[in-house]
């Protein structure tokens, strides 16, 4: 049974009442604003029950009581399940259509349609879903119509438009979302997401689309990625480019490297990475890690919590490489120069390189005083994954190490933001050398 808040009462009764709703209009276009609040119903809810491609309790069933404002759930036993639909569709009147956050939900039309009409003026929100399966005869394989779209968490992959490829509304913004591995059957002419009036992609990717990436009169880019789009990944049909916080794209065609990083974002496979949807998650050595600038979510598209500096695009990096550093319990003391030398042992989860910077302190009493004698250095280290040693020379201008006891301290310095700081810090027995 399709389960629904009304709020005037005025649907049959083989459905079943819940709960009153009440809700301020839809805007007519996306707003960053609007899109970022908390995920709270607007207008009526109504709740898929199964998987069916129509009838009693399908999404379909579903659409057809949209009037305006609602918004469509899923029971919570159908998280990470797969609606197959034959024929397309159709959404006529502002919605949102919300996949649990935890594993999604999938709606694909296997290569017979395309997947969403969305011919209506408004909003419509897509949260939560991949959306895969499409094929547009012609146009779009995954959403065409005149609306206001936005997609929130969500992924667009393996659909296929007749010279085109994804998605054609009137605008369309995308948050946290991937567009990837879509085709085109024809010439090329078009893009893989197309906004007649505006597209705005908030950490968001764009890559691996077989007919370029953004087309449209105008576009606005915040902390995302766009990459190896067929025909480059801004079309040439694009008057306006806007960028906030930091993009990258590895050719120029959305600007030049004093607009934007031009790079290879070193991308994985379309995967399951955790989350909603499948994601392109960034690869160790990826120049996304840690660039992003004037960040606004805090989330990744698998809800995972983004850094104080967030990568660009869908995915915040998590794969980092540790590292493990010990310092030896004994250390020499040359005779002739009051020298040390401090060794340890490092070893990683990958092979890195970067510096070690060392401290050794030992307090001395001088008369009446107690003085700390220091020394620092630095100590350049190439990294693998089998245990190896390190050793530095602490030199003093002054004074001399002491046979006794010390402090000493190591920490990683100038390595890539993709290694996690490692630090140790040990008492260490200190002792004169023969020599």
């Amino acid at each position: 049974m399709l389960a629904f808040t009304s709020r005037v009462g005025r649907w049959p009764l083989a459905l079943s009442l819940v709960a009153l709703g009440a809700c301020a209009d839809e805007p007519s276009a996306p707003t960053l604003r609007a899109v970022l609040t908390p995920n709270a119903a607007v207008g009526d809810v109504y709740t898929v029950t199964n998987t069916n491609d129509s009838g009693i309790g399908s999404l379909r069933w579903a659409l057809g009581y949209v009037t305006g404002g609602e918004t469509i759930r899923f029971d919570p036993g159908l998280a990470g399940q797969t609606i197959q639909v034959d024929t397309t569709l159709t959404i006529p009147r502002p919605a949102t259509i919300e996949g649990p956050a935890g594993a999604g939900i999938t709606i694909s039309a296997g290569g017979k349609a395309r997947v969403f009409d969305v011919p209506g003026m408004g909003t419509v929100t897509f949260r939560n879903l991949a959306i895969t399966g499409g094929k547009g005869t012609p146009g779009y394989g995954a959403i065409m119509g005149a609306a206001d779209v936005v997609l929130e968490n969500s992924a667009v992959y393996g659909n296929q438009g007749a010279y085109f490829t994804a998605i054609s509304t009137r605008s369309v913004l995308l948050i946290n979302s991937t567009v990837s591995g879509n085709t085109a059957s024809g010439t090329p002419v078009s893009g893989a997401v197309q906004g007649y009036v505006k597209v705005e992609l908030v950490n968001s990717t764009i890559a691996n689309n077989e007919v370029g990436g953004i087309n449209g009169s105008s576009l606005v880019l915040r902390n995302s990625i766009l990459s190896k789009n067929g025909g480059g990944n801004c079309r040439n049909s694009l008057d306006v480019i806007t960028r906030h916080g930091t993009n990258l794209s590895d050719d120029d065609t959305c600007g030049g490297p004093s607009d934007m990083l031009i790079a290879d974002p070193k991308l994985g496979a379309l995967a399951d990475n955790g989350g909603p949807t499948k994601t392109l998650a960034l690869l160790a050595g990826s120049p996304a890690i840690n660039a992003g600038t004037n960040c606004t979510v805090q989330v990744d598209q698998r809800y995972a919590a983004r850094d104080a500096q967030c990568d660009l695009g869908a995915y915040e990096f998590a794969d980092f490489t540790t590292v493990t550093v010990t310092i030896d319990p004994t250390t020499v003391v040359n005779h002739a120069n009051g020298w040390a030398t401090l060794t340890g042992t490092v070893k990683c989860s990958r092979a890195e390189t970067f510096e070690l910077a060392l401290e050794l302190h030992q307090p001395q009493r001088v008369g009446k005083e107690i003085v700390d004698v220091h020394s620092a250095a630095t100590e350049p280290v190439a990294c693998t994954t089998v245990t190896q040693p390190w050793s530095a020379s602490m030199m003093l201008t002054e004074g001399s190490f002491q046979n006794g006891t010390a402090t000493a301290t190591a920490q990683t310095l100038e390595a890539e933001p993709w290694v996690a700081p490692a630090s140790a810090s040990a008492s260490v027995r200190m002792y004169w050398s023969r020599k």
